[in-house]
């Protein structure tokens, strides 16, 4: 994989149907558009720290795992396996199967002729099942999708801006502020999620020193553009105003100022797009920590194999059935809202072994992790200090708000230990 598509496969991670649905509450909270761009782009100062520090532990592991690698060095292999067991159950074939549903949900409401025929689950288990079949032919025809992908859905956002703007020149008055702000923040920092998704795939990415970095800064840097333009579009054609409750508000607002009545199938379609993006990266990015994670034994040693193709095969397939498993049993959004309690915690423990890290350098017997590691974090220690005190802080607001959910997602990091103790006594 190579440096613009470990960039598009970040790109492809954070770009969802969340920009399509969260400016509109944005917009309730602050009711002005200096207002809208100040929160979006703290967000994007939030998810840039995390980049820039991330990068340098990245560079050091250039391998498959991501923030299970990181933390099974700094931290022993405890920590990394409740991170792991919380990514490979839930954080990646969980998301799968909620995207899954909500792609072919969009699919058929964008070719309303087929929808009366078809029904919504056999369209999510073939989306789920293309996907694996493409990853299956290796990681050349999986990047390789999701980077067309990718490319795609930013072009669909950037026609629905232009077209926006260009069909609305006199921008009505700004919607006035009706929530709290701190009501548009924690909506925001999930929008940017999947910046760190590169570091997945780190050992299957070339010049890893180089391209690793370039994947999550530019990445990131491409999609906090992408995010503020879309928002100034979004106020200064529609004042921030929805015609409703619907979850395509924000670019069914929008296309009825560029197109007027009857743009529904053609706002749909975007969506599934958005969406479709959006699983080819998960697709990809998820069964390497399977892989990470079969290689030190903690589960079953077949989930990293490779097939002919250097694909990961038996955790691609592991992940697509735990993922139709999860299709047949319904929606899957109360199960990853308990979950995102636990994921912020485990990326700011991630981050954090960046400290870790540089200690040891001050040791006589310290080597570097591997000898092109020349990345060096911008500004330090500020970016990962950021980065850490922002990711508690809102895992604090989360417990305080929803205590229950908080104590839900704690409950799925535990359930974990049982298969820990297992493995390791199967080693001992």
């Amino acid at each position: 994989m190579g440096g613009l598509e470990a960039v598009l496969l970040v790109v492809g991670s954070m770009v969802g149907t969340g920009i399509l649905v969260t400016p509109a509450l944005v917009a309730s909270s602050t009711g002005s558009l200096a207002g809208v761009l100040l929160v979006w782009g703290g967000g994007a100062l939030y998810a840039l720290v995390g980049a820039l520090s991330q990068a340098e532990l990245a560079v050091r592991y250039p391998r498959a795992g991501g923030d299970y690698v990181f933390l099974r060095e700094s931290f022993g292999h405890l920590p990394a396996f409740l991170s792991g067991w919380v990514s490979l159950t839930l954080g990646f074939a969980g998301s799968l199967a909620v995207l899954a549903l909500t792609c072919s949900q969009y699919l058929l409401r964008a070719i309303p002729e087929v929808a009366s025929r078809v029904e919504q689950t056999p369209v999510a288990i073939l989306l789920v099942l293309v996907l694996t079949a493409v990853n299956l032919l290796g990681v050349a025809a999986g990047s390789r999708t999701q980077a067309l992908l990718t490319a795609l859905k930013v072009v669909g956002l950037c026609v629905l801006m232009g077209i926006a703007l260009w069909a609305g020149p006199t921008p009505p008055a700004p919607v006035a502020a009706t929530l709290p702000v701190s009501a548009a923040l924690l909506p925001v920092v999930f929008t940017y999620t999947g910046w760190n998704d590169a570091i997945y795939v780190g050992g299957e990415i070339a010049r890893p020193e180089r391209n690793l970095p370039l994947a999550l800064v530019a990445g990131t840097a491409i999609v906090a553009v992408l995010y503020l333009a879309f928002n100034a579009a979004f106020l200064l054609t529609t004042g921030g105003r929805v015609g409703g409750n619907e979850d395509l508000a924000v670019a069914a607002a929008m296309a009825q100022v560029a197109l007027g009545a009857g743009s529904e199938p053609l706002v749909a379609g975007l969506a599934a797009l958005l969406v479709g993006g959006t699983m080819a990266a998960l697709a990809v990015t998820g069964p390497r920590i399977a892989f990470a994670m079969a290689g030190d034994a903690v589960v079953p040693r077949f989930l990293g194999r490779l097939n002919r193709t250097g694909a990961p095969a038996n955790a691609l397939l592991f992940q697509a059935v735990v993922a139709i498993l999860f299709v047949l049993a319904g929606t899957l959004q109360q199960i990853i809202a308990w979950v995102g309690f636990a994921l912020v915690v485990f990326s700011a423990m991630a981050t954090a072994c960046v400290f870790v890290e540089r200690s040891r350098e001050s040791t006589p017997s310290a080597t570097p992790a591997t000898p092109g590691s020349r990345y060096r974090i911008p500004g330090w220690p500020l970016p990962p200090l950021l980065y850490v005190g922002a990711s508690l802080a809102i895992a604090m607001a989360v417990a305080l708000a929803e205590p229950l959910q908080a104590v839900y997602g704690l409950l799925i990091v535990l359930s974990g230990l049982p298969v820990y103790w297992l493995s390791k006594s199967r080693l001992n």
